[in-house]
């Protein structure tokens, strides 16, 4: 990433619990972006599900996105939230240069990503991530069955 775009990312995005760092793909390796996560409007103060999970607003900032057209047929971009096992994919919004305010989000671990796609409307995904990024209880793993905890070299 470079300096002055890091510096903007930083100055509008910080670096705190509610913060996601968003990774380019080699579809389009100079795109830089993260994500904030706020808390949806409530009249309680904070959103809920009626299961008890928090409901998040997603901002979304991101830098040098390329025409879509200039990945193929595609006409816009679009962002998702997705389980980390990719079997649920939900529709947030369209992604622009710039900051954008999209959907909500409401799964307790999710990875946010943002596609080209061939309609700005589009439900389902179908092109190419541009943009990823996890979400912050996505950082909390348990290693205990990892190899080198169980003493297997």
């Amino acid at each position: 990433m470079n300096p002055a775009a890091l510096a903007l990312l930083l100055l509008t995005m910080g670096n705190g619990p509610f913060d996601i760092m968003m990774f380019a793909t080699s579809t389009a390796p100079a795109v830089e972006g993260a994500a904030r996560l706020v808390y949806a409007p409530s009249p309680f103060g904070i959103a809920v599900t009626a299961d008890g999970r928090a409901s998040y607003d997603a901002q979304i900032t991101v830098f040098h996105l390329p025409p879509p057209d200039s990945l193929g047929a595609f006409t816009s971009y679009v962002a998702w939230e997705t389980t980390t096992d990719l079997s649920e994919w939900h529709r947030l919004g369209t992604v622009r240069n710039g900051r954008n305010t999209v959907g909500r989000l409401e799964l307790n671990k999710f990875l946010l990503v943002v596609t080209a796609e061939p309609d700005s409307l589009a439900a389902t995904r179908a092109g190419p991530t541009v943009l990823h990024g996890n979400s912050p209880s996505g950082w909390l793993q348990s290693f205990i069955t990892h190899p080198l905890f169980r003493g297997v070299n």
